[in-house]
């Protein structure tokens, strides 16, 4: 399936800020709150997770494509790099982020696409998250990857 059926199968939307293509499939509801949620979330050559402040946890699940790189810049200064994928290639199928650090996610290799899904609880809201800037180089001036994992803009 191309990239472009895969979207329209799934009815995926452009995720603006972030980059990526995302599509709400399930919300936890309790006596009328929304207590969690559940997206797929597409990664393509062109669009990527960049670098981002959840205050909430973030779990990640591989389902399909390509492997990717995830980059989590702790609160304590220091950061990780994880891969994401297929299970046996060097990579996990699952990624779980911690609230209160910086994350980002693309591919690992130069072309192909990932499908994967996350589960946020509480939910996703507005209010939790920031879009990472270049100043996150000279807050965390030992990882040697954070400009690959901003927005273009970034």
């Amino acid at each position: 399936m191309n990239i472009q059926a895969l979207i329209e199968h799934l009815g995926l939307e452009p995720l603006p800020g972030e980059g990526g293509f995302f599509k709400r499939v399930h919300s936890f509801m309790q006596e009328g709150r929304l207590l969690g949620s559940v997206i797929y979330y597409l990664i393509t050559e062109e669009s990527f997770s960049s670098l981002h402040y959840l205050s909430t946890d973030e779990v990640w699940f591989f389902l399909e494509g390509d492997a990717l790189d995830q980059l989590v810049l702790n609160s304590d200064g220091s950061h990780e790099l994880r891969r994401l994928g297929p299970l046996g290639r060097k990579s996990q199928p699952l990624s779980i982020v911690r609230g209160g650090c910086w994350q980002g996610t693309k591919l690992h290799g130069i072309k192909g696409w990932a499908l994967c899904a996350t589960t946020m609880c509480p939910a996703f809201e507005e209010g939790v998250y920031k879009q990472g800037t270049v100043e996150l180089k000279g807050k965390y001036p030992q990882c040697p990857d954070i400009g690959r994992f901003l927005a273009k803009e970034g």
